[in-house]
């Protein structure tokens, strides 16, 4: 499920844009979202195999727009990444977290590695004097996790419906800044017995898989060859794919007259969304 959140203008003379953009992007927004439409329609991507799209009529932001795409996922599971991340290396599949969950009904929530954790379990000893012990669960090396993350992660359906049941996240919020604040200062001030009925861990095998993509200065395939950079991670090409739709596009209405996957795991088999909710956030 690929969710479009609605947006609001950015105010004149505001610099940060929050949750809202300029009026003059609006068309831009627009087309992304026509783009990623038409590959789903073409059923020719693998990257688009029994996708669908969720564009909500008014700004919900990142939380409640993913209260709206949960009501479409049939699945006990979901997984959720955003338009701005991407995996950069070799993960653990999504085989093996599912059938983790299956197994272990106190883990509710397991997140990808990002660099900006690999140093948390010091920080929490540093800020917190909580010392976190990793513990392998069906294999699976994880670190007890104080603060939910939006970042990329599985994660059974009820957590997250619990969440919203917390009343915690509102419009334009990130659970990760509410839900997630209340979580951390109730485990600080409770210690480790208020971890059970979070549930929230981090893979813990000092595998950084996940990466930012800044929309800002991000560069496709072809521009970072003539600038002599390295390629990007598995989904480097998808920038390409839709430039080259789009140039097809445009050609086809000229000639008519102007008419209107995971990579495989150490354990693993190759990974499959076919069984397990995925939703794809492009939160405006």
């Amino acid at each position: 499920i690929y969710k479009f959140s609605n947006y609001s203008f950015l105010e004149k003379g505001v610099a940060r844009k929050g949750r809202r953009i300029a009026e003059d992007k609006v068309a831009d927004y627009k087309e992304y979202i026509r783009r990623v439409q038409e590959l789903i329609e073409q059923k020719e991507d693998p990257a688009f195999h029994k996708a669908e799209t969720l564009v909500l009529p008014k700004l919900h932001g990142f939380g409640l727009a993913m209260k709206e795409a949960l009501k479409l996922v049939k699945t006990p599971y979901v997984f959720v990444a955003q338009h701005d991340r991407c995996f950069s290396t070799k993960a653990t599949g999504l085989d093996t977290l599912v059938q983790l969950l299956e197994k272990e009904p106190l883990v509710r929530y397991v997140g990808y590695l990002t660099h900006r954790q690999l140093n948390y379990a010091s920080r929490m000893m540093s800020q917190h004097q909580l010392k976190v012990n990793p513990v392998r669960k069906q294999g699976v090396l994880l670190a007890p996790l104080i603060h939910f993350l939006d970042s990329m992660h599985v994660a059974r359906v009820s957590f997250w419906k619990y969440m919203f049941e917390t009343g915690t996240i509102k419009v334009r919020s990130f659970p990760e800044h509410t839900f997630g604040n209340v979580q951390r200062w109730d485990i600080v001030k409770n210690g480790w017995k208020a971890f059970e009925k979070y549930g929230t861990y981090l893979l813990w095998d000092a595998n950084v898989c996940v990466k930012h993509i800044n929309g800002r200065t991000f560069l496709d395939t072809v521009q970072r060859q003539r600038r002599g950079f390295p390629a990007l991670g598995p989904f480097a090409e998808l920038e390409d794919k839709l430039k080259e739709h789009d140039k097809l596009s445009r050609s086809v209405m000229h000639t008519e007259g102007g008419k209107g996957e995971m990579p495989k795991d150490k354990e693993t088999h190759q990974t499959s969304n076919e069984d397990n909710g995925t939703v794809m956030d492009d939160e405006r």
